[in-house]
Formats: structure tokens, sequence, C-alpha cells
């Protein structure tokens, strides 16, 4: 006899492969094959909104020609594995790095790594943001020994593709001929109830990643100077103070929170 977990497990692989299986274990009054193929069709236009709400500036790019041909072959290959599917597609991105129908439009899986960490910004913890009032009693020493996490909702993409540009503008993204490879660095964050998108230069780049990973602001700087010596930091580090990028917590110099 079919165990119940058996029979779920054979059913949900029917559902995105095979159903020839699940069927046979099944009463057939006649319409047990149309009814699962509803099933089937009602699964996958699911599964292809949630993609496309995620990910819209590749579906954008593909239009309703190739968007839902690749929302196919993804469900069939990654079905979702939990419940929770706002958490459905962050193997999108590699899946279309290996797709050969799509390596004509080789930006296209960071495009999705960017459309993504947008999406996933919005389900990010809160965090209150640092103010520069929060610094402007430290001395010159304790400043530079001061970490400056950024917020949790914080991700740092770089690409050899104007991935930013292409997503401000996705029709350009579908012609190969109106993409030139120049490589954009950019900070995704969200600093109150809406997501923003900051391309940022190399240094920058650097001076971020530093402090993302918990270094010294002294330490960060040290990485963005060895990226581009003339770059302006303390502007940098003033536009992000602004925006309010950094978290108002976080490991201080002596291993506490700040």
């Amino acid at each position: 006899m079919t165990s119940l977990t058996d029979l779920q497990t054979r059913f949900a692989a029917g559902v995105t492969g095979d159903a020839s299986d699940v069927l046979g274990l099944a009463a057939d009054d006649g319409r047990q094959a149309d009814r699962f193929e509803i099933y089937r069709n009602n699964t996958f236009a699911s599964l292809k909104s949630v993609l496309e709400d995620a990910f819209p500036t590749v579906a954008a790019i593909l239009g309703e020609g190739l968007f839902p041909r690749l929302s196919a072959a993804f469900v069939r290959n990654l079905p979702p594995r939990a419940n929770h599917l706002l958490d459905y597609g962050s193997e999108l991105p590699d899946f279309i790095r290996r797709s050969e129908p799509l390596a004509h439009l080789p930006w296209l899986g960071d495009v999705a790594e960017l459309d993504w960490a947008v999406n996933a910004a919005y389900g990010a913890a809160d965090a209150a943001s640092l103010t520069p009032d929060n610094l402007a009693g430290l001395s010159p020493e304790e400043l530079v020994a001061r970490r400056l996490p950024l917020l949790p909702s914080a991700v740092l993409i770089r690409s050899d593709w104007p991935v930013h540009a292409i997503r401000m503008n996705p029709v350009v993204g579908a012609d190969p001929d109106r993409i030139a490879r120049r490589a954009e660095s950019v900070l995704i964050i969200r600093p109150g109830a809406e997501v923003v998108a900051v391309p940022v230069a190399p240094a920058e780049h650097a001076f971020l990643s530093a402090l993302h990973e918990g270094q010294t602001l002294g330490e960060a700087a040290a990485a963005c100077q060895a990226a581009d010596p003339a770059f302006d930091l303390q502007g940098a580090l003033a536009r992000h103070l602004a925006g309010g990028h950094f978290a108002a917590s976080g490991p201080d110099s002596n291993g506490g929170t700040s």
C-alpha cells in the first residue's frame, strides 16, 4: 500500500513533471487526466506570477513570448521546496546563467540577481538608521576604530554589465546591439518603507563591502583608497549617512554594541 507521504511526494513530482505515475494510483472516472491538467496549469500560472513579481526587469526584457517559457522551465527543474512562496526564485539568476537559449543576453543573470536583491530587501529585518549626530562626539581615533554596519536589507552587487541602467530601461536589455560591456556596482537597501538601488563607484563598492563585512571605518577607508586614491571618501560617507544606509546598532570597536 502506498503511504500518504509517498503519494504526496509523487503527486507533487507529477505536477511539474511526468504525471503518469501518480495518475495510475487514483481511481479514474474518465476525467481524471483533465482535472489533473487543470490543476497543473493553475500551479504553473501561479508560480509564473510569483516569478514575474520577483523579477520584473527580467520579465520586461523577455516579454510575454519568452518569460513564460523561462518560468515553466524553471518550475519544472526547480519546483518550490517550501510553502513560503515569497522565497521562491532565489535560484533563477544562476538558472539563467546556465541557459543556452539565453546565452545571447549575458547580462540577464546579473539583472535577475539585482531584481532578486530588491525583492528580498522588502522582507529583510528592520533596523534604525545611524545619523550624523551619532558620530559627532567621537574623537578621530574613535571614529576610525568604529564599525558602521549597513542595514540588514543591504546587498552589494558587482557586474561586468550596466545592470542598474538596464533595470531603469529594460527595453535596451533585450537588444544585444544596444548593450556595451561596462562594469557597474549597485547597492540595494531599504532605509525606510521603500527599497532603493543606488549605483556606486568601484572604490565606493570596496568601502561599503569592507564595512558590510564588519571591518572598521579605518580599514574600510584603506580598502577604498587602494581601489582609487582620488576617490572622495568623505563625500561618499556623508551621502550614505544622509541616506540612512548604516544601522544605528552593531558591533563597535570593543566588540559590544553601539
